[in-house]
């Protein structure tokens, strides 16, 4: 407690400089949930931290100054609380831009050389960028940090109007981690555009783990992205979507890399009227192996969901169905009490299986967002 008190009033203390004495940028975001619900077999009563409530709070300090002819330096400082978790981060850097390149020098310094598959990067540390801008449209990007074990990114792109191509390849010496990768996107006609992602991922000696994702996208009167990707089991996690997680087939291979997956997912939405909207997500897993080998009795593989949505002036209605081995039925009303804070009840009926009793939840949430 003592330590919360010195971290707070620490806090207070550089927000009243920063934004007195030193005119720093201070941002902040958080959010206050408080939840009351209850289901099946369990008697209602209000939610603690983890199973509905929650407070959270982020402070971001900017403190950079401007030198002139393309020079600034500054330190960027971040704080923030979880429930009862405090995080403290800060990293400063030095940076000059010019017509032709842009060399930064930081605290804590990161990149990857692919770019949808995500979360494969090097790790942070202090180091050097430098973006090289070779001709229009052109830029190379290298990046080095940790030492006397250097860890580096080389990473190009070229970009124009119709098209953008791009790839890079990393080391992780301290980890042992490799990569490369390639990606593309082509905007075809009007509004629709293809994307394409290939990589490579390597953990010390073992044989590096491929996968490829592509998509294609319209967005008009009707929103839709056919996407799909083909990754072996040591690729890492590639897909990354919203709280339906359990519901996606697209996830299997995120979250239980056993095998090698070839997935293809729909995702579409429609705004019938200005007031009521509909949308849909469906999965299908095209292929399971384990190694050269089809997998027989993998029996999972589609997932699906519908919703629709309807608002009238603060008050909205929600519903929906979804299932992936489990399957809920849902619906949800909300009333906006003023911008940011809200009011819901919700109310479910989740089934674990297809063979299994339906569990019935309710709750009612009070949300204000910071």
């Amino acid at each position: 407690m003592k330590k919360a008190l010195v971290l707070a009033l620490t806090v207070l203390m550089v927000l009243s400089l920063a934004t007195a004495v030193f005119a720093a940028e201070v941002t902040y975001e958080g959010k206050v949930e408080v939840k009351w619900g209850g289901e099946t077999d369990v008697e209602p009563g209000f939610k603690d931290e983890g199973d509905g409530s929650k407070r959270e709070a982020k402070v971001k300090i900017d403190f950079t100054k401007d030198y002139g002819d393309g020079v600034t330096a500054g330190v960027k400082t971040i704080v923030e609380n979880n429930a009862d978790e405090v995080k403290w981060d800060a990293d400063g850097f030095v940076q000059v831009e010019r017509d032709l390149f842009t060399v930064k020098a930081a605290t804590g310094i990161d990149g990857g050389a692919g770019k949808d598959f995500g979360e494969w990067g090097i790790d942070k540390a202090a180091g050097v960028g430098l973006d090289l801008k070779l001709v229009d449209g052109l830029t190379v990007n290298t990046i080095v940090n940790a030492g006397p074990d250097y860890r580096f990114v080389v990473k190009g792109e070229f970009a124009q109007d119709l098209f953008t191509i791009g790839g890079g390849y990393q080391n992780d010496t301290v980890a042992e981690k490799t990569a490369f990768g390639a990606y593309g996107s082509a905007n075809i006609i009007d509004g629709l555009t293809l994307k394409a992602e290939f990589g490579n991922r390597k953990v010390g000696d073992a044989d590096g783990a491929t996968a490829i994702l592509g998509s294609a996208s319209y967005e008009g009167l009707l929103n839709a992205t056919a996407s799909f990707y083909t990754m072996k089991a040591d690729f890492g996690r590639i897909i990354s979507d919203d709280d339906d997680d359990e519901y996606l087939a697209r996830d299997k291979a995120r979250f239980v890399a056993d095998h090698d997956y070839t997935v293809l997912f729909v995702d579409a939405s429609y705004d019938v009227t200005d007031a009521l909207a509909v949308d849909g997500k469906l999965d299908y897993i095209l292929a399971v192996k384990d190694g050269d080998n089809e997998v027989e009795d993998f029996d999972d593989k589609l997932s699906y969901k519908v919703g629709a949505s309807y608002t009238l002036d603060a008050l909205k209605f929600e519903g929906w169905y979804k299932a992936y081995v489990k399957s809920q039925f849902g619906g949800k009303a909300t009333y906006t009490l003023a911008d940011g804070v809200t009011t819901a009840f919700e109310v479910t009926q989740t089934k674990e299986n297809k063979d299994a009793d339906g569990v019935f939840a309710y709750s009612v949430l009070v949300s204000a967002t910071l």
